[in-house]
């Protein structure tokens, strides 16, 4: 049982930390392409309204890591970071899930 404990733990933790990995990511990327791009960075924060906002910000940001746009810099920081984001949710959710199966489990057995 202690086992489980331990795993069921490290699964949360690995959940978790991967989670806030894919955070990170798209601040880094955004960080980058900010400094190193700054006519491509206002064309995105400037798209609708012509001026900057937050959250519209954020999601213009996801639609451009999701697209196939970063390799078009030929950049590797950009696309590692962008990689990054796109993996890290593909390890962390399996995590997440093993994790509540261990925890389901571990309040069948009583």
């Amino acid at each position: 049982m202690q086992t489980a404990v331990y795993l069921y733990l490290l699964l949360l933790l690995g959940a978790v930390a991967f989670f806030l990995l894919h955070f990170v990511a798209q601040w880094r990327f955004t960080a980058l392409l900010r400094k190193r791009y700054p006519d491509q960075w206002k064309t995105i924060v400037e798209a609708d309204t012509g001026r900057p906002n937050g959250m519209a910000n954020w999601l213009r940001m996801r639609r451009v890591l999701r697209s196939d746009a970063p390799a078009l810099f030929d950049d590797d920081d950009l696309n590692r970071w962008q990689r990054v984001w796109r993996l890290a949710p593909w390890f962390a959710w399996p995590c997440w899930f093993a994790a509540m199966a261990i925890q389901w489990w571990a309040m069948k057995q009583g």
